[in-house]
């Protein structure tokens, strides 16, 4: 029954009967990771990944939901845990695609994409059918920069088990390829099938903040996801960006400021810096960038906007004819684009 609800997308009312479930059957590893799937499924990242790690200790040879324990890790940017986890699954079984798949994963989140590909298409030919190999490389060809490709694979994954992750992938492969409106398809499906869910609703308001005339919308709808779910980090992004594309900078680092207590992420502080060097304040934005970068040393973005704000704190002595430089040079909106910075 679970397993139904989970196919519809209907993924409380299954972590409800997995709940009662594992009550009944308490080692049951198996419903423990399906649990820890629906959870995932519905945001709950933290209690997801304690499930997750409760059913590896009942189980240790557990392969089953590991595909999307890898997802969760990677999305968490953890990429020591990536690595464990693969290094583990590949030692208890080698045929079979989830070790794979997530030392792919890894691969991918240290810079090694075309060898994470490699173990991926290694994963999809040991289990053609898998579902979770082909959203792996959906994730990876976006890393590429290729959403053509990444939305050919997450159809893929789609056809064979649709759920709210490759919704996700197709809406944002075809965003970055610029067919909204097929993006805009997706997103409806995801609300309609998951009315509740602030992630769902945040990517309508994602696909309409790309055209100006539904700007209005799109900023109504990312608040309604925010009231929902004030941790909803794709509402976050996606409100701060429109604020951006309106040069409205004060209202994006004042949405970032407020939610950053709640989201303390390398990646939200990244970006929370990102829009103050566009706001000029860029004292607190070298700040920022280096909290991001305590978090996580391996951050590039963090690593190339530490460094390009250091650079406008400190130009050189002289100019390049000779005379000295006159002030702090000052940042325009138009020096980076919005998807550079959010």
């Amino acid at each position: 029954m679970a397993r139904t609800m989970m196919r519809r997308l209907e993924y409380k009312a299954a972590a409800s009967e997995l709940q009662r479930l594992a009550r009944r059957h308490r080692s049951n590893a198996h419903v423990v990771a399906l649990h820890a799937t629906c959870l995932f499924m519905l945001d709950d990242v933290r209690q997801s990944r304690i499930l997750y790690e409760r059913a590896r200790a009942l189980d240790p040879m557990l392969m089953h939901e590991m595909g999307a324990y890898s997802a969760l890790l990677m999305q968490e940017n953890d990429a020591h845990a990536v690595y464990a986890l693969g290094s583990q699954l590949l030692r208890t079984d080698q045929t079979r695609p989830e070790g794979w798949t997530a030392m792919a994963r890894f691969l991918a989140m240290t810079g090694q994409t075309q060898e994470a590909l490699a173990l991926v298409w290694k994963a999809q030919a040991l289990a053609p059918s898998c579902a979770a190999a082909y959203c792996a490389e959906g994730g990876i060809q976006l890393l590429c920069e290729c959403p053509e490709e990444a939305a050919k694979m997450y159809a893929k994954a789609h056809a064979l088990e649709s759920t709210a992750q490759t919704y996700r992938g197709l809406i944002t492969s075809h965003v970055q390829n610029g067919e909204h409106k097929f993006a805009y398809s997706y997103a409806k499906q995801l609300v309609e099938l998951m009315p509740q869910n602030a992630r769902a609703l945040a990517a309508v308001g994602s696909v309409l903040a790309h055209s100006a005339e539904s700007h209005a919308k799109a900023v109504r709808l990312l608040e309604s996801a925010l009231a929902q779910d004030p941790r909803c980090t794709d509402a976050i992004v996606a409100l701060a960006s429109l604020h951006v594309t309106n040069n409205r900078l004060s209202d994006a680092v004042s949405l970032l400021e407020r939610h950053l207590v709640e989201n303390e992420t390398d990646d939200m502080y990244t970006r929370y810096a990102d829009v103050l060097t566009l706001a000029n304040e860029l004292p607190k934005a070298a700040a920022n960038y280096a909290v991001a970068l305590e978090m996580n040393p391996s951050n590039e973005r963090a690593k190339t906007g530490y460094e390009r704000v250091d650079r406008l704190m400190h130009p050189s002595a002289e100019s390049d004819d000779g005379e000295p430089g006159e002030g702090e040079p000052e940042v325009e909106p138009s020096d980076m684009s919005d998807d550079d910075m959010l």
